[in-house]
């Protein structure tokens, strides 16, 4: 695992933006919460530094949408319970709104790379926070090149 890598990638980061990927796992489980292995370790390293004060964590109130939807649907309104809480519990973080400029945005940048809306309005709130960053673990998101925006992928630490 290349964890050292990992640490070193966002050592210096201030601000990031987290797409649903990092805390959604088939749709249900949460990478962090539900001890999703390898990618867990990676993520409480994230969290550990976000919860510090080390990092200032953006997130788009569409990956509360993508992080609810499977709970609500299989009814298991504990996990619901789970997943609020911790997202609203997550220190030096906060839950952006699709406004209006994040969706003028998203468009734009939807139609220069070909991408789902989903991943639009992610990056979007990104860019639209000046986010350093945007930790993910789509690797397709890869190939996206937006100047200011660095795109960390999990996967290739693990």
């Amino acid at each position: 695992m290349e964890v050292s890598n990992f640490n070193e990638k966002i050592r210096d980061l201030k601000t990031i933006c987290i797409d649903s990927s990092i805390l959604i796992y088939h749709s249900i489980l949460i990478y962090h919460l539900d001890f999703i292995k390898p990618y867990n370790i990676l993520t409480k390293i994230l969290i550990e530094k976000i919860a510090k004060g080390e990092v200032f964590c953006n997130i788009s109130a569409l990956t509360i949408t993508e992080l609810l939807a499977k709970p609500y649907k299989l009814k298991d309104y504990n996990k619901v319970s789970m997943f609020e809480n911790f997202i609203n519990s997550l220190p030096n973080s906060r839950i952006q709104s699709v406004d209006h400029s994040i969706a003028k945005y998203a468009a734009s940048i939807r139609g220069e790379y070909n991408l789902r809306t989903t991943d639009s309005i992610l990056l979007s709130t990104a860019l639209f926070t000046k986010s350093s960053a945007f930790i993910t673990n789509d690797i397709t998101l890869k190939r996206i090149d937006i100047k200011d925006l660095e795109i960390i992928v999990l996967d290739e630490h693990v």
